[in-house]
Formats: structure tokens, C-alpha cells, sequence
């Protein structure tokens, strides 16, 4: 009798493991940047120079710099960055349990992003100073940061005091419902809105060094609800095809770390289902998790570079 209920404890356990990653148990909802309250940012604001004052803003800015060439230009672009931005978050909350990275919509302003609100005093901030560019007004005015030395936080539109055009949502949006592959979909993202908004707001954010200005965190949070609104359209939750930070794609890849901010040996496959695993959020705008573990992950014999994708997209 123990031996058959050994042999049934066992086979239970396997069931549980070929299902992948465990739904969370509560989900945290990250919010649109411009329905954030004054006292939202500024709680925002509080939590920033906590975590500055303790080097942990500078450890994001060295990390994503050491290991910039190795997560940009291929599939693993987005699975690091949803991680990266996770992790931020996760160290926000010991300061604030309630704390979660609000994702901006820069295409909510695309035609004059200058004047877009999540840019004023109240928020994120605006332009540099007009002699050293260093970042005077919203919520990490006169921030001094250490990497790769003692400078302060700085800001540089690419149009002097205006930001030239981003992208309609229309052409996001067309991208999301027509790229049948990740890798495809990857590439439209990130060599339109992404590189955009990274170049429009210059100084920090024109650098390796970028995470150390918080819009960096909130445009990813951003590109990671279109990459999570992709996965949704085209059920492919699994999908991770292309060339990854070693290779040719996979699931059980690593994604990239720096010691100074350790992921712990997470794998590709550990962040690629919003409500699953560790990654316990989801965007007040987006559907939120799947009521199962969609099938096609490498934990369920399932072929790990277009798993999840019922549409018969093409796997470039």
C-alpha cells in the first residue's frame, strides 16, 4: 500500500511539472503613466531616491550597459526587459510594498512628445538644463547618479527644447495584429517606438546607461504590455523563435545577467507568461493571465521555439 501510494505521489508530481509554472495567487496591476495622481508620483518619486540613495539606481544603469550588445538586436530584447524592469520593481517594493512601475504610452502624444503631461514637473520631467543638460524638474530633479562616474541625471531633447515625432498608435498597432513571429514583431518594436523614445529624450537615456532615468522603466513597461498584447492576439504565449542572445532561440535559454543585478539563472520560458511563475502582474489595459499554462513550453515536450502558436504563423 505505501508503495503504491508513493508511486501515485510521484505521478501527481509530474502532472504538476509537465504543467509549468503555478498561476500566481495574487497579480499586481501596473497602470498607465498618465492616469497617475500628483501624490501617485509622488510616491514614485520617494521610492527613487530611497533606492538611489542606496546605489541600486547606478546598479541598473551599469548592468543594462555591461550587457547591452547581448540583449538588443535579437529575440532576447524583450523576455530581458521584461525581467530587467520585474526586478526593478520587486527592489521598489521592499521600500513600498504598494510600489509598481506605471507604463508610458508615448504614443499617446507621438505628434508633439514634448508636451505629452507624463513629461511635466508632476512626472517624469522634462528637458535637461540648457548649459549641462542635467535634469531640473520632475520626479528625479537634480538626481546625482554614480555610473560610470558622479554626474547628474541628464536630459537633452533631440530637437533642442522639442522632441520630433514618434510613432501613431495605428502603426503599432498594425504591427501587433499583422507580425506572425516574434522575431519579426521584435524587430518592428524595437527599431521604431523603442529606439524613438530612447533617442528623443537623449542624455541618460542615449546611453548603455539608460535604466538610471525612470522613464526607461516606464517605457519598458510599455513595450512590454504590446509585447504581452502580442502574445495575446495570436495566442502565442510560448512563441520565442530567431536568433537569441547565444544563438538560435530557446526556451530554456538563460537570460542574460550582470552580478549587479542577478536573475538568479532565470530561464527565457520563466517570464514569457504574465500570472505564471514569479512574474505575478499584468496591465490595467490588457487581458490578464490565461486560466492554464498554455501547452508548448519545454517543461511538456512541447517544441520550445513556437510553442502556444495555434495560427500557423510563419516561424522566420
Amino acid at each position: 500500500m505505501k508503495f503504491s501510494l508513493s508511486l501515485a505521489l510521484v505521478a501527481l508530481a509530474a502532472v504538476g511539472s509537465a504543467q509549468g509554472p503555478q498561476r500566481c495567487s495574487g497579480m499586481r496591476v501596473r497602470r498607465n503613466a498618465a492616469s497617475l495622481s500628483p501624490q501617485d508620483w509622488q510616491s514614485i518619486a520617494n521610492v527613487l531616491r530611497q533606492m538611489n540613495d542606496d546605489g541600486a539606481i547606478s546598479r541598473f544603469g551599469a548592468s543594462h550597459d555591461r550587457l547591452f550588445s547581448r540583449v538588443h538586436g535579437n529575440t532576447c530584447f524583450f523576455p530581458f526587459h521584461r525581467r530587467y524592469v520585474l526586478e526593478f520593481e520587486n527592489i521598489a517594493r521592499r521600500y513600498d510594498p504598494n510600489f509598481t512601475v506605471p507604463y508610458w504610452d508615448a504614443t499617446e502624444s507621438f505628434r508633439n512628445p514634448a508636451a505629452d503631461p507624463v513629461l511635466s514637473n508632476n512626472g517624469l520631467g522634462g528637458n535637461g538644463g540648457s548649459n549641462d543638460r542635467c535634469l531640473g524638474s520632475g520626479i528625479q530633479s537634480n538626481m546625482q547618479v554614480t555610473y560610470p562616474n558622479n554626474h547628474c541625471l541628464r536630459r537633452s531633447f533631440n530637437q533642442g527644447d522639442s522632441i520630433g515625432a514618434w510613432y501613431a498608435p495605428e502603426i503599432i498597432s498594425s504591427y501587433i495584429q499583422s507580425d506572425t513571429s516574434l522575431s519579426t514583431f521584435r524587430e518592428n518594436i524595437e527599431y521604431s517606438i523603442h529606439g524613438a523614445v530612447h533617442l528623443g529624450l537623449g542624455g541618460e537615456m542615449d546611453t548603455g546607461y539608460a535604466a538610471q532615468d525612470f522613464s526607461f522603466m516606464a517605457h519598458h513597461a510599455n513595450l512590454d504590455r504590446l509585447w504581452w498584447d502580442w502574445q495575446n492576439s495570436h495566442n502565442s504565449f510560448l512563441m520565442y523563435d530567431g536568433t537569441g542572445s547565444n544563438g538560435p532561440a530557446s526556451l530554456s535559454d538563460l537570460i542574460p545577467e550582470d552580478s549587479s543585478v542577478p536573475f538568479n539563472g532565470a530561464t527565457v520560458e520563466s517570464v514569457m507568461v504574465l500570472g505564471y511563475g514569479n512574474v505575478c502582474y499584468t496591465y490595467d489595459s490588457s487581458a490578464g493571465a490565461p486560466q492554464s499554462y498554455p501547452s508548448g513550453g519545454s517543461n511538456n515536450g512541447g517544441n520550445n521555439n513556437n510553442g502556444g502558436n495555434n495560427n500557423g504563423g510563419n516561424n522566420n
